[in-house]
């Protein structure tokens, strides 16, 4: 879709998926539109006016840092969505 920025949390291979309660929190604090579960991860939808993808892209790694311990190593990285 043209009219949102999508970026996709996926899980470290060794990291358990992320659930709906969990992806929701993070898109809360990340300001997301939509979260959708995908794959084990997760999909958040941005209005254009966010921004751009870096800034969304920021939202969301601040965002899941506070869902993770801060002594364990980040379990999830954010990517663009592929289309």
């Amino acid at each position: 879709m043209a009219d949102r920025i999508e970026l996709a949390l996926r899980p470290k291979t060794d990291a358990k998926p992320l659930d709906l309660e969990t992806a929701k929190r993070i898109g809360r604090v990340a300001r997301a539109v939509t979260v959708e579960l995908d794959e084990g991860g997760a999909v958040f939808g941005f209005a254009r006016p966010v921004g751009d993808t870096a800034t969304a892209r920021g939202n969301v790694e601040l965002a899941a840092r506070f869902e993770e311990p801060s002594d364990v190593r980040p379990r999830t990285s954010p990517t663009s969505r592929p289309r």
